[in-house]
């Protein structure tokens, strides 16, 4: 073997180490981006989740005031409607 062929082989040698190293790089920075932007949606989603359920809760106690209110009206209802019938006797 020549030097030349040597010499031939050492720089294609490299270039294929250059290119697996290249093509490495670029998927790790790919991967990389889409873990840091998966990261953002989930810290997204859990902050909605939180506010969902604060409201939840908050729409739960309006409902339970509404639902004594409503109590509270009927049994005024139910004495208006027996003094109106006693009344009426």
């Amino acid at each position: 073997m020549g030097m030349g062929t040597i010499l031939a082989l050492v720089i294609s040698g490299l270039g294929v180490i250059y290119t697996i190293f290249r093509d490495n790089t670029k998927d790790t920075n790919d991967l990389l981006s889409r873990v840091s932007d998966l990261e953002t949606t989930i810290a997204v989603q859990d902050s909605n989740i939180t506010r969902l359920s604060d409201e939840q809760d908050k729409m739960k106690e309006t409902l339970r005031n509404l639902e004594i209110q409503i109590h509270e009206l009927d049994i005024k209802l139910e004495r208006i409607i027996t003094i109106l019938e006693q009344s009426k006797q």
